[in-house]
């Protein structure tokens, strides 16, 4: 502080009254100039066109801003340049043009007016600097009109803020820091993806927050790979949008598609990147023969298409938004909704400056090493990144959906021939040589599923149904509250335990159920799932002797822990009731390492290749339950719930229940007709639990040395066919 004299407070009091501490009216007025005067009537893409130099690789020399190489860009500029239009959301892969549009737009902008405050933000301070140095030094070197109009100031000109026609232009790394109290005209979120977890998802909102008071002078850009799945960051600001999907005409038969129609988009046919697959090669070979055989497929007449054919495709393509129709024959019908928030969906296959060849040996590659390590993390990259699709698994490359698994179930095959054969709901295939089955218990229901198996790990899912209901004795269905009465659980005896499977092509053969896992879990349920165990060991609801009886009803609940295994070496014995008091029989639990149960079943639901894992599905399941597939997403190593998610975790359980089975014991002689009882097929007139039940393997009678060898399902045919005096 500093005290002034008598003679110096005079002079102050001088310089107040004359006003010499104010600014002068005509610099507040300069200032403000380009809000008080109508912008130049130009939009934003025959601005780049006409006036954006864009420096080339080698940085010798600039091109000009065109739209040829990015023609889908447009749509997303128009939408910057609708005043109605506030937000505008870009799921992208990389080199794609997405933050281009961005900064077209802001070249237009600084160039023409009116220039807003503009906050610019990416993920962090070295990602600041490189962009700064890379594109910001550029955008005012290559145009001196712009460059003109830079303050004289002494923080006017720093590499990571400006002021540009006396508005403040700041590059910023995205932090609560940098985003409390400010408010700028246009907020631009660079790879939100990258930012943390709070911050991308909070991002949107805080834009909303930060603008409230600029009305529709209000403009946001989001731009981002898609790497942190649909339930935060760019795609789920986009599933909040006009949802905006990329469609095209097939040159052949001329019907539309689209290369990503994105689940949100299930009756838009998808146009596919397609190669010739070598699963028994090695590695070279699988990726050259990618390479050489790379097209992109349309989904109508399978025709395969060149790298020319899509390019000419992606510059006649037309958006799709929330509020048309889409019509195969004509593509998009009507207008969009209008919506403030506008989305954009740019896929791998759009853009022009990578070939087939070149998506097909990234995706491939990726495939090898996720094979050979079981390690997601290449294929995450490449399938964010290069296509510009959320990772939802890696099965298949994490190209699934509940519409595209449905439709196997029909029989519709996508991509390959998978040697998927059409069994109703309740069939067992002839492939299958034993059956699991899960519960998932609610307050008022049982979700229940069954899966048969083989010994690669293929798998058959044969129905999946939930059972609200039971009959009493006075003959009224009643609900369920399985909390509540111990009596409700018997629906599951019937229902699940002892319920038999059909199998096709062998009349009279029936396959049981080899065991049921029970979630216990919900401590609402838990004593009464340990009761139920109890009860059904009682009642003989076991293989082997009831010396050393093998339950068939196995309680499950998941491990905290993400790295737990998935199954546990020795499960945890109860014999104590909810009072604390002994009772037996002795029952097992099981602590499910359901982290790595889940990600397993999603990249088996996903294979399509007839290989090891892949999923066969019976007709008949409703298509609700291929959804409840995908009501929950491993984001940042954790699964995240966004809807029902009963046929995932049954999945999981009936995964367990396999690996306690343990089918690849040396002892079972699958081929030559010495299997478990739990998995010998039961003539439809057995009664009881099945051909045997007494010992650990079932023997079935050998043919004569006389007799042509027969599979197992003609022997037991034969056998189950004799006159009833002769078995």
């Amino acid at each position: 502080m500093k005290l002034l004299s008598a003679a110096e407070l005079s002079e102050v009091a001088k310089a107040l009254a004359a006003d010499q501490f104010c600014p002068a009216a005509s610099e507040i007025c300069w200032d403000h100039l380009s809000l008080l005067t109508p912008p130049e009537n130009i939009s934003t893409t025959e601005c780049a066109t006409l006036y954006r130099k864009i420096r080339t690789a080698e940085g010798t020399g600039y091109n000009l801003w065109s739209r040829d190489l990015t023609p889908y860009i447009v749509g997303p500029q128009d939408a910057l340049d609708n005043p109605n239009v506030a937000e505008v959301i870009i799921p992208k892969p990389g080199r794609s043009g997405g933050t281009v549009a961005f900064e077209n737009y802001l070249f237009k902008l600084a160039r023409f007016g009116p220039m807003p405050d503009v906050g610019w933000y990416l993920g962090g301070p070295d990602e600041v600097k490189s962009y700064c140095d890379k594109q910001v030094t550029a955008l005012f070197e290559d145009h001196p009109e712009i460059a003109s109009k830079i303050g004289t100031g002494k923080s006017d000109n720093n590499i990571t803020r400006k002021k540009v026609a006396g508005r403040q232009l700041e590059y910023l790394a995205a932090s609560n820091k940098t985003l409390t109290n400010r408010q700028f005209g246009f907020m631009v979120g660079d790879e939100i993806d990258t930012f943390t977890p709070r911050m991308r998802a909070s991002f949107l909102q805080q834009t909303r927050i930060r603008g409230r008071m600029l009305g529709k002078r209000r403009k946001v850009g989001m731009a981002s790979h898609p790497d942190a799945g649909w339930t935060t960051g760019i795609a789920s600001a986009w599933v909040d949008s006009s949802r905006g999907i990329y469609v095209w005409a097939c040159p052949d038969c001329q019907k539309w598609s689209s290369p990503w129609p994105t689940k949100y988009w299930p009756d838009v046919p998808r146009a596919a990147l397609w190669y010739l697959k070598l699963p028994d090669a090695d590695r070279d070979e699988r990726v050259a023969k990618a390479v050489e055989t790379a097209a992109m497929q349309c989904p109508h007449c399978g025709s395969l298409l060149s790298d020319e054919q899509r390019h000419a495709m992606s510059r006649a393509g037309k958006w799709l938004h929330r509020g048309q129709e889409f019509d195969v024959e004509i593509g998009p019908v009507g207008e969009p909704d209008e919506n403030s928030a506008m989305g954009f969906w740019i896929h791998g296959l759009m853009v022009l400056t990578i070939t087939h060849a070149e998506l097909a040996k990234e995706l491939e590659t990726a495939t090898i090493q996720f094979e050979r390590t079981r390690k997601v993390d290449q294929l995450r990259e490449v399938l964010a990144k290069v296509f510009g699709q959320v990772f939802e698994g890696a099965g298949a490359s994490g190209e699934i959906d509940s519409a595209m698994l449905l439709r196997r179930s029909k029989g519709e095959a996508d991509g390959e021939d998978t040697g998927q054969r059409v069994f109703s709901i309740g069939q067992c295939p002839k492939e299958v040589l034993f059956i699991t089955a899960a519960v998932d218990v609610g307050h008022h229901k049982f979700d229940v599923s069954f899966r048969g198996w083989d010994l690669e790990n293929r798998s058959w899912w044969l129905d999946r149904h939930t059972i609200r209901q039971r009959v009493w004795d006075d003959g009224v269905m009643r609900d369920l509250s399985t909390k509540d009465r111990i009596e409700d659980w018997d629906v599951l005896i019937e229902q699940v335990i002892d319920r038999r499977f059909p199998i096709i092509g062998y009349n009279g053969l029936t396959m049981p159920v080899a065991a049921i896992a029970i979630d216990s879990g919900d401590g609402n349920v838990t004593e009464k799932a340990r009761e139920f165990a109890r009860r059904m060991l009682r009642r003989g609801k076991f293989w082997g002797s009831p010396n050393n009886p093998w339950a068939r009803v196995r309680l499950v609940k998941g491990a905290k822990s993400a790295n737990a295994p998935e199954l546990p070496d020795k499960p945890r014995k109860t014999s104590v009731d909810e009072m604390g008091r002994p009772v037996s029989p002795t029952i097992l639990e099981y602590d499910l390492g359901v982290h790595k149960l889940k990600e397993q079943a999603i990249e088996r639901l996903g294979v399509n290749d007839g290989g090891p894992g892949q999923c066969y599905f019976a007709e008949g399941i409703a298509a609700n339950h291929f959804e409840e597939y995908f009501g929950e997403k491993l984001i940042d190593n954790q699964w995240i719930r966004n809807g029902p998610n009963e046929s995932l975790d049954c999945f999981a359980y009936e995964e367990a229940v396999r690996l306690m089975l343990k089918p690849d014991r040396k002892d079972i002689k699958w081929d030559d007709g010495k299997r478990p009882p739990w998995a010998t097929p039961i003539p439809v007139n057995a009664e009881g639990g099945g051909l045997a039940v007494d010992g650990e393997v079932q023997v079935v009678k050998a043919p004569s040395p006389t007799t042509p060898k027969k599979s197992f399902f003609e022997r037991m045919e034969a056998l189950n066919n004799q006159p009833e005096t002769e078995q």
